[in-house]
């Protein structure tokens, strides 16, 4: 048996084309193209005139999408593969850009990277790829990167506050000292005035050698404690994470409360194209329908009359179904409840316990009807801030003397209460729509469309956790990987095609 030899020492005789290496249906040509037709004319009559040549941003994106494709985040490791990776290599011009570089870029050029993930969408209109005529709006909390041991309360901040003002007072009254000690030295007074600056330049030179490492850490917590404090006087919470003070704590789906932020995704269903993204610091949500309703709309112009739109039950509200009428869409939302009472009601059943979905309304008396024909009467109304709207409470008669008493309160005073919520004529009709079969079967399309673009950035692309710090960051970095997301459709789409 013979093997194919090998040459490990053999130099090439002709420079290779590096394009011959890689597979001519590689997704990097998709990327390369794609970039190339962005507008960088801002950057240019930036960088134009004097001074150290800086890298084209037009390489920097490129290996930053390709590296979100692949599910790679660090700038160390996107920094090695342009060292060692043959694609990474023709995205890169044969450049080598620091992992600092790549970091700061990512970092600073917000508006760029949101243009990155627009032109994905105008480059899906293009081909055909979204039609607009469904869409599915879904949130995700991804954890921050925050530690949760480093956190400090209102009362701490208060106290280290002070402290901070003492220590700053402390560190001006040292350099005062340092002054006055260095104008004492033999021949000081003697220096013309450019020599003493320059002392004076050299002696803090080495001073802060001795302390610098130790300044650094003590600027940054500083900086640090000041973004917590301000953080504080917008979120009403107890505690502020230190290394990320924009993040907030969540509780996720596993149950456990850590620090993250809460992404929100707006996907269309003729292809799953992400038409819409953000990163948000809120617990839930309720307030996140309006801002990517608005997003669409800017990136993809007025949507069109009865545009179904499918979101789950954490985005209902009276505010968000007067929006989505006010602009003749047609919505898709249960109420919250519904999804729960079920197994309640099953529950309730095999127990014989009397659960309130078993009551009547008489609307004609403003009544409910208990299964014995006892009547509730309306006791009084509230809102409820939870749940952002009025609710009434209804209150039982003749409950005392019931036989079914025991299995339908648990009351000290043996008397049956109702809290019903108070719905608007549109909320009514649309919890009556989302009843019907066909209105589920829509709303279970968000299955195969919103859902798996979730499940694709966590579990394919790794996206479990930021590598950033700070809202803007975060959104930079969000904003990446769903263009890699949109990216990735149309090149399988195009190969698809192609077979």
């Amino acid at each position: 048996m013979t093997f194919i030899q090998s040459s490990k020492n053999q130099t090439w005789l002709l420079p290779p084309d590096i394009r011959n290496i890689i597979s001519s249906d590689h997704i990097c040509y998709l990327v390369d193209s794609f970039v190339d037709e962005l507008d960088f004319t801002d950057f240019e009559l930036r960088y134009a005139g004097a001074g150290h040549p800086a890298y084209h941003p037009r390489i920097l994106c490129k290996i930053l999408i390709q590296a979100m494709i692949d599910g790679t985040r660090s700038s160390r490791a996107i920094a090695r593969c342009v060292r060692e990776n043959v694609v990474y290599m023709y995205l890169a011009e044969k450049l080598m850009p620091d992992f600092r570089t790549i970091s700061d870029f990512r970092k600073n050029n917000g508006n760029l990277i949101r243009d990155i993930f627009k032109n994905t969408i105008y480059a899906a209109r293009e081909v055909g790829a979204v039609g607009l005529g469904q869409l599915s709006i879904d949130g995700s909390v991804v954890k921050a990167f925050a530690s949760n041991n480093s956190t400090v309360t209102k009362g701490e901040l208060d106290v280290i506050d002070d402290y901070i003002d003492q220590m700053l007072k402390e560190s001006t009254n040292t350099d005062e000292l340092e002054d006055k000690q260095l104008q004492q030295c033999r021949g000081y007074d003697q220096l013309g005035a450019t020599s003493k600056k320059r002392v004076k330049s050299i002696y803090k030179k080495y001073t802060n050698k001795l302390h610098n490492s130790e300044e650094k850490r003590n600027l940054q917590c500083i900086k640090n404690l000041k973004k917590a404090k301000d953080e504080s006087s917008i979120d009403n919470v107890g505690k502020f994470s230190l290394t990320d003070p924009e993040s907030r704590f969540i509780k996720n789906k596993k149950g456990r409360i850590e620090l993250v932020y809460n992404t929100q995704l707006t996907v269309d269903h003729k292809k799953g194209i992400i038409i819409a993204n953000d990163v948000c610091q809120d617990r839930n949500d309720v307030h996140q329908l309006k801002p990517q309703l608005t997003l669409v709309e800017q990136y993809c112009g007025q949507l069109k009359e009865n545009t179904k739109i499918c979101a789950d039950s954490g985005y209902m509200s009276e505010k968000n179904i007067q929006l989505l009428m006010q602009k003749n869409l047609d919505p898709y939302i249960p109420e919250r409840t519904d999804k729960n009472n079920i197994k309640k009601v099953q529950k309730y059943k095999k127990e014989g316990i009397i659960h309130a979905s078993f009551f009547t309304y008489d609307d004609k008396r403003d009544v409910y009807i208990c299964p014995e024909n006892q009547i509730l009467k309306l006791y009084y109304e509230f809102y409820d801030k939870r749940r952002l709207l009025i609710r009434r409470v209804y209150r039982g008669i003749n409950c005392r003397g019931c036989k079914s008493n025991q299995q339908c309160t648990n009351r000290k005073d043996k008397t049956r209460q109702l809290k019903v919520n108070c719905l608007s004529n549109d909320r009514k009709c649309l919890k009556e729509k989302m009843r019907t079969v066909k209105a589920q079967r829509t709303f279970e399309e968000r299955k195969y469309t919103v859902e798996p673009a979730i499940g694709n950035y966590k579990q394919n692309l790794k996206f479990r956790e930021f590598i950033t710090r700070g809202l803007n960051s975060a959104k930079n970095e969000f904003n990446l990987v769903c263009a890699a997301i949109n990216l990735k459709k149309l090149w399988l789409q195009s190969n698809n095609a192609n077979n």
